[in-house]
């Protein structure tokens, strides 16, 4: 198959069976070429890792020219060092030569065939994903569809690193052969594949990876924990029938011994008169218990009904899953516990389901992965445990999983690993390439410094059907990239930006009893919360005068703040009991006069500022 008999260098030196140097005959070799050895078992493809070039200019005499003065004839010669990667034999497996090759042996630059052979590139449009092309060659990367999906997948890459780009890329292979798909999209990236790349640059690049802008609208469909909005549906969980384990599942605090008693014993006792029941329906069979552990359990049931996504009948696996259709949970504006409990309850019911066979085979795309497993001692997430289990069983069943994210140190170690199939880009903290040279077959410590050099582009595949980690240039989207950094500064001039407020989940349902208590409350407005409107309004914070919905705008940027919610209202109110009085108020005084609307207005109105 190597059909090229030009030399480009000859090896020297101490050689092993796993490596050598060769000197370079006036050829323009570049680091990751690949080339050919003879062998007594035949030709041998090797990768050159590296390429250095020595001269005579020594340093005693490079100190004694001056910068302006012609320099001397300079006598230099190239070497390369190359690391060995083997042959097939006649069964197809690769193997590595078991002795040293011949000092003096020609060097050959290895013909695309051979590359192709060797390093298992051997699947085509019909059956394979193609992501690129090879680092330094016109030859398209092709990932086995079944190994992708059966076996699992990581991109990993640290922010900016291109992870999203990729990933999107698979998307659309995935899309033209009609493979379901579920995304958890935290920031809501991938409605971008509805409509196609009008990039004038990337235009230019898809005449190098062959290809055209093209959308997939027709195949997506968009659902939301929030409300429906547009072409995006409301995504709703199943909240019927919910045994204790489940919901002890879902809590993000754990209960006592005695608290699980309690819960196990009412959901029993009211399962006695009741076929159908609520999560409303367990809190008040609880409530009625008489142990002192009631109060807890109460709580962290009331916590989980309050996140608006149960209902009583939920949507159904099946609208998710289906051949030739991607559904995308877009996650935008969600909570982040509430993410975690939607994410953990929709893979279990995606889990149990596939199990059954209610649904076909498909893979689980998810986005962000260390806020939904993280690796012990990163924090906790109640969706945990399903990725683990699905990573472990989802093979057998036909549920893959594809975890994207920018902290491979964050990651559940135990998932990483049982991704047969790895793109890694650009990565450079140290913690994480740790934990990437640890759970990724197939890498080395000099993969390592790699992994920090990678252009932006270019990516490292391990596992599928490729032998040995490959270097590849990423194709270009055929989609419009949602993912892009959000441009700030623009020809000298600052882009106006106004951060949109997401709407919180829509309350519960109520019970009927309730609703007359619940619109006198409405009416019945607290002087803290006239205070915190007050100071909040002529702070600029808000503009209106509506306390309840102050008090709902500010608990949100609260919460965006990671803020204690009272405290964070309460001090507001402090100001406007000590100083920010609705007459008369003691501005000079108030430690937020700086930045103080209402003070500037009136200093401008008494002459205050004329200075």
């Amino acid at each position: 198959m190597q059909q090229r008999n030009e030399s480009i260098g000859i090896i020297y030196g101490d050689v092993g069976s796993t490596e050598f140097n060769f000197i370079v005959d006036g050829h323009n070799l570049r680091k990751f070429d690949y080339v050919t050895a003879p062998h007594k078992e035949g030709y041998i493809l090797a990768q050159v890792m590296d390429v250095r070039r020595y001269s005579d200019l020594k340093f005693q005499d490079a100190t004694t020219l001056r910068s302006d003065e012609a320099l001397p004839h300079i006598k230099s010669n190239v070497s390369a060092y190359a690391d060995v990667i083997g042959y097939r034999d006649k069964s197809g497996y690769l193997q590595a030569p078991r002795t040293p090759f011949d000092a003096g042996s020609r060097i050959t630059l290895a013909h695309e065939d051979l590359i192709r052979h060797v390093l298992g590139l051997h699947h085509d449009k019909s059956n394979g994903a193609y992501l690129g092309l090879l680092k330094g060659h016109n030859l398209p990367v092709y990932l086995n569809i079944d190994a992708l999906v059966q076996k699992h997948i990581c991109i990993l890459a640290k922010t900016g690193g291109g992870k999203s780009y990729v990933c999107g890329v698979l998307v659309e292979e995935l899309f033209k052969k009609k493979i379901p798909m579920v995304i958890i999209d935290t920031h809501g990236e991938y409605m971008s594949l509805t409509k196609p790349n009008s990039d004038r640059k990337d235009k230019k690049n898809m005449e190098k990876f062959g290809i055209k802008p093209r959308q997939y609208a027709d195949q997506l469909v968009g659902f939301s924990p929030l409300e429906s909005r547009g072409n995006i549906k409301h995504l709703t969980l199943n909240g019927m029938n919910l045994e204790a384990r489940e919901i002890i599942d879902l809590l993000h605090a754990k209960l006592s011994g005695p608290q699980i008693g309690v819960l196990y014993q009412s959901i029993k006792e009211m399962k006695e008169y009741k076929q159908r029941y609520t999560i409303r329906d367990i809190i008040e069979a609880v409530t009625r218990s008489k142990s002192n552990a009631r109060w807890n359990v109460i709580a962290s049931l009331e916590s989980l009904d309050s996140i608006g996504v149960f209902s009583e009948k939920g949507t159904t696996t099946d609208e998710l899953v289906r051949r030739g259709r991607c559904s995308i949970i877009n996650m935008k504006g969600v909570p982040p516990d509430i993410q975690d409990v939607v994410v953990a309850r929709l893979t279990k019911e995606l889990f149990d389901d596939r199990k059954a066979g209610k649904i076909p085979p498909f893979l689980l795309i998810v986005e962000e992965a260390h806020n939904y497993c993280p690796e012990r001692g990163f924090g906790t997430a109640v969706s945990s445990h399903m990725l683990r289990t699905i990573a472990s069983e989802g093979r057998k069943f036909g549920m893959g999983l594809c975890i994207v994210s920018q902290r491979p140190a964050k990651v559940d170690k135990n998932i990483i690993s049982q991704c047969n199939t790895n793109i890694i880009l650009k990565v450079t903290n140290p913690n994480d390439l740790k934990a990437i040279i640890q759970s990724v077959e197939g890498l080395t410590n000099q993969t390592y410094n790699e992994i920090q050099r990678l252009p932006i582009g270019v990516a490292l595949i391990s596992g599928a059907s490729i032998q040995i980690p490959i270097m590849m240039d990423v194709r270009t989207r055929e989609t419009s990239h949602g993912g892009k950094s959000v441009t700030i500064f623009k020809d000298g001039e600052t882009i106006d930006f106004k951060p949109k407020i997401p709407k919180a989940p829509a309350p519960p349902p109520q019970p009927k009893e309730h609703v007359a208590e619940k619109s006198v409350k409405k009416n019945n407005v607290t002087e803290k919360a006239r205070a915190v409107n007050r100071v909040a309004k002529r702070l600029g914070w808000v503009d209106t005068d509506d306390p309840d919905k102050t008090i709902e705008l500010l608990t949100e940027e609260a919460l965006k703040m990671k803020e204690n919610v009272y405290k964070y209202l309460d001090s507001l109110a402090q100001l406007g009991k000590n100083f920010c009085y609705e007459t008369d108020p003691k501005c000079i005084k108030c430690p937020m006069k700086d930045g103080c609307r209402y003070r500037a207005s009136q200093g401008r109105k008494k002459g205050f500022f004329k200075r």
